[in-house]
């Protein structure tokens, strides 16, 4: 004959876990639940870029091709078409509020084949690179963070608001527009088979210093490269 301790015992486990299993159904609302179709993870290539996508905080020190830092930007922060949507005024491959796109992307190259180390300003309507005079870039990225991320990174970008291209009225947008470009910056490198890494730590007034330029805040730093295997 079981123990009337014991008993007790078992019947307090059962409803407890019976109350348990009633609350974890529950909605937390008093609402029922709509359930979603599953995800399927199959061969489209936007999925595979989601899923592939992690910080890569090492990469070899191999360069990376000219084509593949093109690409890269033109995702980032490039021409899709000129025309003009009536609605959004877009003409990139992300939006910007009013049409202005306020957002600058800075290239600090260390190894890219066909491409001077240096530090470059991403030009969208030409796509094309325009050097800015600097110590060099290894020095400069010294000064910038001391991340080991970008270490052996073959190249360093830099999203910038650029004050002067921008209103009062939008300057709320620029970090939303910050994030849109780090966010096609970051699949287009998994699309690449690189890795990208987003830097958190860095010297605001010292990236200003090394650019020469007063109107911009950095918002994003990134390094990207071939991931170490």
């Amino acid at each position: 004959m079981m123990h009337p301790r014991n008993k007790f015992l078992s019947y307090f486990w059962i409803i407890s876990l019976t109350l348990l299993l009633v609350i974890i159904s529950f909605p937390v609302n008093g609402k029922e639940l709509v359930g979603l179709p599953q995800i399927e993870l199959n061969d489209n290539d936007l999925i595979s870029a989601i899923v592939d996508r992690q910080a890569e905080r090492q990469f070899s020190t191999e360069p990376i091709a000219l084509k593949d830092l093109a690409l890269i930007l033109w995702a980032g922060n490039g021409i899709k078409s000129p025309q003009v949507d009536s609605v959004s005024h877009a003409t990139r491959t992300i939006p910007s509020a009013m049409g202005i796109y306020p957002i600058d992307v800075y290239v600090f190259a260390i190894q890219v084949e066909g491409l001077p180390s240096g530090i470059y300003l991403y030009m969208p309507d030409k796509h094309a690179l325009q050097e800015i005079p600097s110590i060099n870039v290894a020095e400069a990225l010294t000064k910038i963070t001391n991340q080991r991320a970008v270490q052996n990174a073959s190249v360093v970008f830099l999203i910038a608001f650029h004050q002067e291209k921008s209103s009062r009225m939008n300057e709320k947008f620029a970090y939303f527009e910050a994030g849109e470009v780090a966010q096609n910056i970051s699949l287009m490198t998994v699309e690449r088979e690189l890795g990208s890494y987003v830097i958190g730590m860095y010297y605001q007034e010292k990236i200003i210093e090394v650019l020469k330029e007063e109107n911009i805040e950095p918002i994003v730093l990134m390094a990207v490269g071939k991931p170490l295997l």
